[in-house]
């Protein structure tokens, strides 16, 4: 299970492990094209943050469907 939030100058995505066994992980997106992935860990009572570039999470995604290799992906703007 997943939310969107689309807020002025970011999206927020939340997915919800349904088994309840880790914590919900939080995706924003902002509309620079910096992405960040939050997740509170339990232990330190804070969130673990990892930013990276929006080319880097469709890289993330498209290596679910991909075979052992190097590939690259161009990301093209929306943007006009």
């Amino acid at each position: 299970m997943f939310t969107v939030e689309l807020e002025y100058d970011y999206a927020l995505i939340r997915t919800l492990d349904e088994q309840d066994r880790y914590e919900d992980v939080e995706v924003v997106i902002g509309d620079e094209g910096e992405v960040f992935i939050l997740q509170f860990n339990e232990s330190t009572q804070k969130n673990s943050v990892i930013a990276m570039s929006l080319q880097q999470l469709v890289d993330l995604y498209a290596a679910m469907d991909s075979p052992e290799g190097l590939f690259g992906l161009e990301v093209k703007s929306g943007k006009q």
